[in-house]
């Protein structure tokens, strides 16, 4: 294992997290729980096979995640994290908020876009439900697959499978879907822009808060 063998507490959580790959396998298991090696492999397009089984020994080795055999019908190995692990939740958190000016251009054509990234992006940043619910529902579909955030006081969970209906679920391309999670566009803005908002578009409206940046889109009028 690599040390920058540096007795300061920024240098130890680097001596861990600061591998390539590491966060992003931490952002993997925040958004889908306990996974498969295939699903994860899925969710990181580009890594190496024999690098992603590395990185999750060394991981396993450092604390950050357990393997555990998953019962019937998955039947097979998954990954979760622990405590420690899940700890990281904040540093996402933060990373989160800090990239989000880098992703106003939208992806190029070789950056791979998945749902569930996006699904995270509004656990980690909007505020939970309202006090009148107990979770708040957010359906999201930037492409083939829909998966939802659900927003609860105590945190918050990405899931493919719902119990029950979304409070407001929303399609179209991933910059979009990001513009308006992350208040740059309001409701009336991304639609208009080709963002497709079904249910309620008040409940986008009181959790995401107002940001001052200006949106840029290639198909927004000057």
């Amino acid at each position: 294992m690599k040390s920058y063998h540096q007795y300061c507490s920024v240098a130890r959580a680097l001596d861990v997290v600061g591998d390539r790959w590491v966060l992003l396998i931490v952002r993997e298991l925040l958004a889908l729980g306990p996974s498969r090696y295939s699903d994860l492999k899925r969710g990181l397009p580009g890594i190496a096979s024999n690098l992603l089984a590395d990185r999750l020994r060394t991981m396993e080795a450092d604390g950050l995640v357990e393997r555990r055999e998953a019962p019937a019908p998955i039947g097979t190995g998954v990954y979760e994290l622990t405590p420690r692990g899940r700890d990281l939740e904040d540093v996402l958190r933060a990373l989160t908020r800090w990239g989000v000016p880098a992703m106003q251009s939208g992806p190029s054509e070789d950056d791979a876009v998945q749902p569930q990234w996006s699904a995270l992006f509004a656990g980690l940043t909007l505020t939970g439900p309202r006090p009148e619910q107990t979770r708040t529902v957010i359906g999201i579909e930037t492409g083939d697959e829909l998966v939802h955030a659900v927003l609860r006081p105590d945190g918050f969970e990405v899931t493919r499978d719902l119990d029950g209906d979304a409070d407001v679920t929303v399609r179209g391309p991933a910059q979009l879907v990001g513009g308006l999670l992350s208040g740059l566009l309001s409701v009336t803005e991304a639609q208009q822009l080709g963002l497709t908002v079904d249910g309620r578009g008040d409940v986008l409206t009181d959790l995401v808060p107002a940001h001052p940046t200006p949106f840029t889109h290639p198909g927004a009028t000057p």
